[in-house]
């Protein structure tokens, strides 16, 4: 993480550019040898330093470098690592899901509880540039004859894989030349037994239609799909190497 991207909002002149930039470069150093070893590197002087840290709201200069420290000077934490929550069916067809992201046109679909997370998936490719659409529409043949859109990847997010919504969605998909790709907790479902490429949730809840128990089912959604990005990024930037 860069500093300036916290600190977009706040005015800074070159020299703080310059001695904000030595810290987060340098904390160990900055901590290990104080304030005046740090001045003299950046070719300033320590009250400078102590104006700087109170310009940016911290007490003085300690603690600014011990923020620059453990929020953006440390290697990140990865946090979607774990995938005992979650799998994929089919496991191999991973990159033939990268390649959906990339070139197809997406909908995605989610009613209920499945709403938060359609929505996260949605506005999540908003900001990686995926050509996606949301629908929480409830009836997909009616959405198709109201939008003639030829969608060619429809994304459908259901805990039990066989709500009415759903159900409706799959019988209006059937004979059609449209991939198909889940987040749902049944394997057994019809909407992962249809799908092209599903995800599988960890739900400990199964039987709970009416999502009146705690259940993390659709936080997991969306570290799954954190996950898939993640994985989708790296696969770029591989090949992007492998082309320079």
């Amino acid at each position: 993480m860069n500093i300036f991207n916290i600190l977009r909002d706040v005015p800074l002149h070159k020299t703080e550019v310059s001695i904000l930039d030595y810290i987060q470069n340098n904390t160990e150093r900055c901590l290990r040898e104080g304030i005046r070893s740090a001045a003299t590197a950046c070719h300033s002087n320590p009250s400078t330093l102590v104006r700087l840290a109170k310009k940016l709201g911290y007490s003085g200069w300690l603690e600014m470098v011990y923020f620059i420290k453990f929020n953006i000077a440390q290697p990140r934490l990865e946090l979607t690592n774990d995938r005992n929550f979650m799998h994929i069916e089919p496991a191999n067809k991973i990159h033939d899901l990268f390649a959906l992201i990339e070139n197809a046109k997406l909908l995605i679909h989610g009613s209920g509880f499945s709403q938060l997370v359609a929505q996260y998936v949605y506005n999540k490719f908003l900001v990686t540039g995926v050509n996606a659409s949301l629908s929480l529409w409830p009836d997909y043949e009616i959405l198709e004859q109201k939008t003639a859109t030829p969608w060619e990847c429809i994304w459908i997010i259901s805990k039990s894989g066989r709500s009415t919504s759903t159900l409706n969605w799959l019988n209006a998909l059937k004979n059609k030349n449209i991939k198909l790709v889940c987040f749902t907790g049944d394997h057994n479902s019809p909407l992962a037994q249809a799908a092209d490429i599903a995800f599988i949730i960890h739900d400990p809840q199964k039987f709970d239609d009416d999502i009146y128990w705690s259940n993390p089912f659709f936080g997991y959604c969306i570290l799954a799909f954190e996950q898939c990005l993640k994985q989708w990024f790296n696969d770029k930037n591989q090949r992007a190497l492998a082309l320079s």
